[in-house]
C-alpha cells in the first residue's frame, strides 16, 4: 500500500521540530507550512520537491524526504542529484 504524503512527513520529522525540519529543507519553508504536510492538508508541490532536491543546502535526510514524495505523488523516482558545477569544482580541490 502507498504511504501518504503525511506519513512520508512524520517518519522524516522524527524526533525534530517543525522547524527544524523546515530548515533543513534547503529552501524557504516555514513551520506552518510543514504542519499541513504532517497534517495531510495540503502535500508539497512538484516544484516545491525538485527544489529541496536540487538545494545544495539541504541535508541528505531532507532530499530522502523529497525524493520518497515525489515518488509517491508523481510517480517519479529521482536518484541523487547530479552535483553543479561549483560543488564538483569544490569537491576536487
Amino acid at each position: 500500500m502507498k504511504q501518504a504524503i503525511s506519513e512520508i512527513t512524520i517518519r522524516h520529522i522524527g524526533q525534530k521540530s517543525l522547524e527544524e525540519f523546515a530548515g533543513t529543507l534547503g529552501i524557504n519553508a516555514s513551520r506552518q507550512m510543514v504542519w499541513f504536510w504532517k497534517e495531510g492538508k495540503q502535500e508539497p508541490s512538484f516544484d516545491t520537491l525538485s527544489k529541496v532536491i536540487n538545494s545544495p543546502t539541504a541535508t541528505p535526510e531532507a532530499k530522502a524526504w523529497a525524493a520518497e514524495c515525489m515518488e509517491v505523488r508523481y510517480g517519479v523516482r529521482v536518484g541523487p542529484a547530479e552535483p553543479t558545477f561549483d560543488q564538483e569544482l569544490e569537491r576536487r580541490r
